[in-house]
């Protein structure tokens, strides 16, 4: 029901009908401005939707798809609102948005796992016999090496879209950063053997700021 309350304002917005709610007003303002794609919007709720019941992914292309439908379509927005309207650079981010998409589950998997939730990939956990009934008497055993096999492919979508970087006009630049902090997540990850339950993992970034000031200085993720 909330998700068909967002489908139905986000058309009201583009029916110049706004809701009397902030965020509907929030954005309205903004169309005033930017020229936002409504099918940007839509697909983050639509996907937001189809996974409101926390099922497991089958394949690692089915994270890749769920970050491709809500974190790069994220950025697509950003870079709409700053003008921007190039494939090469769409390319750019649909390789960053499925990498984000990934580590954000990676980085959520210890609160899944505590709420005996198994949210790894179907095959990936098999191949790695892992079960949910493992997960849900606490036996955990083998997920470091199902981590391993999901993060290289976060790093595979990254080493693409770095590949591309010179296809990336100054101007969009910025949105770009926003991959850093999911870079960082992987690049720590990988420091610590790929376990997720590294307490160090879950701290916050107190060098993010210089590492953002750094990257777009030096333009590089």
């Amino acid at each position: 029901m909330r998700m068909q309350f967002w489908k139905d304002t986000i058309d009201k917005v583009y029916a110049k009908k706004a809701p009397q709610q902030p965020i509907a007003l929030a954005l309205e303002d903004a169309l005033q401005h930017s020229d936002l794609s409504s099918m940007w919007f839509k697909r983050i709720i639509t996907e937001r939707m189809a996974n409101l019941d926390d099922h497991p992914f089958m394949t690692i292309k089915d994270m890749e798809d769920y970050g491709e439908n809500t974190a790069s379509s994220l950025l697509y927005l950003q870079l709409e609102s700053l003008g921007v309207r190039d494939v090469q650079v769409d390319h750019v981010v649909s390789h960053l948005g499925k990498m984000m998409g990934i580590s954000t589950f990676l980085r959520s998997l210890p609160f899944h796992l505590g709420q005996k939730r198994l949210v790894l990939p179907a095959q990936i956990t098999a191949k790695h016999n892992i079960s949910q009934e493992d997960v849900m008497r606490g036996n955990i055993d083998g997920v470091e090496d199902a981590v391993f096999e999901v993060a290289t492919a976060a790093y595979d979508q990254l080493l693409t879209a770095r590949s591309l970087l010179d296809t990336v006009t100054p101007d969009a630049f910025p949105v770009i950063l926003s991959s850093i902090p999911h870079v960082r997540y992987l690049e720590k990850l990988e420091k610590h053997n790929f376990n997720v339950f590294e307490p160090k993992l879950q701290l916050k970034d107190w060098k993010l700021p210089l590492v953002l000031w750094s990257n777009f200085r030096n333009r590089k993720i």
